[in-house]
């Protein structure tokens, strides 16, 4: 029987603690791609992906465990085209911590960076997100 998941994201989230603090600009550099030429391959193999870690995570208690998860593993060496998606993947609230964690491995900056919630850091990643794109 699959785990369920947890009553509050917040168990997910107590590992965070050790996140470093911003030290670059949230208009860093990345080589984002523009949304009309992502390879439509990579994305339906980033979704397949997305969706294994999604189902083989929930009700870990830590999202340090799911970086053992070789979809983790295939995501992160994707690289930074999938930051766009993760951050689309941030609307779904239970598996917010997985991909928080991913895109904080992919990118210097952590605009989620002492956010007291899930939803918080969740908020402060897709403001980054946009400015990212609008700078662009």
């Amino acid at each position: 029987m699959p785990s369920e998941r947890p009553a509050s994201e917040s168990a997910l989230w107590e590992d965070e603690d050790d996140a470093p603090e911003p030290a670059v600009s949230a208009l860093e550099t990345l080589s984002l791609p523009d949304d009309e030429h992502h390879d439509d391959d990579a994305r339906l193999v980033f979704e397949e992906l997305a969706d294994e870690l999604a189902e083989a995570t929930r009700g870990l208690s830590s999202t340090r465990l799911a970086y053992r998860h070789p979809a983790y593993q295939e995501i992160l060496a994707m690289g930074e085209l999938v930051i766009p998606w993760l951050l689309e993947r941030l609307d779904t609230p239970g598996d917010r911590p997985i991909w928080l964690r991913l895109l904080g491995s992919l990118t210097r900056f952590q605009p989620g960076a002492g956010s007291n919630t899930i939803p918080e850091a969740a908020a402060a990643w897709v403001t980054w997100g946009k400015l990212l794109r609008n700078a662009r």
